[in-house]
């Protein structure tokens, strides 16, 4: 029995299921890189959208949006505190010592308290030697007083600490001049001791008795030697 192997009979030769060409290789890689960009794209778009929403949504986000700018003039600074402390010590406290206006106040305060004030002309006129008090004859107790004069003679003393009064005592001609003349130092000294009762230090009181001297009335008449027995004072 005779067998025809013969591969060219004629008949259809059926394609193979495995077709394993170029061709169908290179479309499978094509539909895998595409596949591979597509997926990547989608997670780009998907986490900017992410980072977006959540950007919109942090509190703290915004806030920190908000104090950035561009414009140097919108920069928000912290205000410096109303105090600042060195060492322990209150700098404003330091700032407030230091300054010149509260430096002259004190000065002026001070010397208001140590340096006399200078009365007006007027007044000193009025005050340096007047006659106070006058005196009887032969004697160093008060025959009259103007207690207007010396109220003012005190207040201007008790005013001004540093000021000094100074008093001289004068006699009349009656008499012998050397006894004339230690009645008149006795008036001078009683006049004193009265300012030393009206709360005035003594140390600020000097007292000299002039005799006759200076006579303010003539010594021809009783009214005039009246007169003549007497204080006066001046402000030193």
């Amino acid at each position: 029995m005779a067998f025809d192997l013969n591969k060219n009979d004629g008949a259809k030769i059926a394609p193979s299921k495995f077709d394993l060409s170029k061709g169908e290789i290179e479309k499978t890689a094509g539909r895998s890189r595409a596949w591979l960009i597509g997926l990547f794209g989608i997670l780009v778009v998907g986490g900017g959208l992410w980072y977006y929403a959540s950007g919109k949504t942090d509190p703290a986000a915004k806030t920190s949006a908000a104090n950035i700018s561009s414009d140097p003039a919108s920069v928000v600074v912290p205000a410096k505190p109303a105090k600042e402390k060195a060492s322990g010590m209150d700098t404003i406290a330091v700032a407030a010592v230091k300054s010149p206006a509260i430096k002259e106040d004190s000065i002026r305060k001070t010397r208001q308290h140590t340096a006399p004030a200078k009365l007006p002309t007027q007044a000193l006129k009025a005050l340096n030697h007047a006659v106070p008090v006058t005196f009887a004859q032969g004697s160093s107790s008060f025959a009259s007083s103007n207690k207007t004069l010396i109220k003012r003679m005190v207040a201007y003393l008790i005013k001004n600490p540093a000021a000094s009064i100074h008093i001289d005592g004068y006699a009349s001609s009656d008499g012998p001049i050397a006894l004339n003349q230690q009645i008149s130092q006795a008036r001078a000294d009683a006049f004193k001791n009265h300012l030393n009762s009206l709360s005035i230090e003594a140390s600020r009181i000097t007292a000299t008795g002039k005799g006759i001297e200076n006579p303010m009335a003539s010594n021809k008449t009783a009214s005039g030697r009246k007169k003549n027995r007497r204080v006066e004072i001046t402000f030193l």
